[in-house]
């Protein structure tokens, strides 16, 4: 484990698991609420198949600094930064909602950083007035709400590290309008793997469907488990993104 520390921007805390130029790494991007832990078993499982493996924690969450205001753009440049400070020149990236997001922009930003691209139960922006119209809301369903608490008995950490200031900022991003940000799709060079949570999950499929379609080279499957497809579907998601990044498994 280590921290990078900033004079400009929060101090990040990042784990790197492998020999960084013994094969492409994995970059695993977390989501809102959670930290690096998440991915434990997604790590591990990439470090059988013989990749290295970088996580961290994003601003506001697990050991990660915080900061007054928390902007998507920004969660992305705290990703560039990590790449850079490990001279990674090129990776594959795994995230999950708000780490989907987040990896997504990087990819927008560095296209010819990313190499494979996973994003799982990734929140698009609205396109336009239409999409403001039919509003996603991003609140748990009830059994996501009862895995949720199980997940927090076995390690409470994550929501006590987690700055609650975020949520409502980060929310509030998505309800507005960006059409740009559906144009700047085409900048993602990476072939890109979308995976939808199905129908017990808030984000329809069709949505994601739309996203995976503007892509260069997205695809969709979905695994009907909810929002967090790789906490509640492990064996599904982890046989889906060996298969993407052809990880030996």
């Amino acid at each position: 484990m280590r921290t990078l520390q900033r004079e400009a921007g929060p101090d990040l805390h990042i784990r790197v698991s492998g020999d960084l130029s013994a094969g492409r790494p994995v970059l695993l991007v977390h989501g809102m609420g959670g930290d690096h832990r998440t991915w434990r078993a997604t790590a591990a499982m990439l470090r059988r198949g013989g990749r290295p493996v970088v996580s961290f924690d994003l601003r506001g969450h697990g050991h990660s600094g915080r900061t007054p205001n928390y902007l998507l753009a920004d969660f992305a440049a705290d990703a560039q930064v990590v790449v850079d400070a490990l001279n990674i020149e090129r990776a594959d990236v795994i995230g999950h909602s708000l780490g989907a997001h987040t990896a997504l922009r990087l990819a927008m930003a560095r296209p010819e950083l990313v190499d494979h691209l996973i994003l799982e139960e990734v929140p698009p922006m609205a396109r336009d007035a239409s999409d403001l119209a039919e509003p996603v809301v991003m609140a748990a369903t009830l059994g996501e709400r009862v895995r949720g608490l199980l997940a927090l008995a076995r390690d409470p950490r994550p929501i006590l590290r987690f700055d609650r200031a975020m949520a409502d900022q980060v929310v509030a991003q998505f309800d507005n309008s960006a059409p740009d940000w559906w144009a700047d799709l085409a900048r993602v060079s990476a072939p890109t793997l979308v995976i939808s949570g199905g129908d017990r999950s808030f984000l329809p499929t069709r949505h994601l469907q739309s996203l995976a379609d503007a892509l260069p080279d997205g695809r969709l499957v979905a695994i009907d488990a909810g929002h967090s497809v790789h906490r509640d579907a492990r064996g599904e998601f982890l046989s889906a993104a060996a298969e993407f990044l052809a990880v030996p498994r």
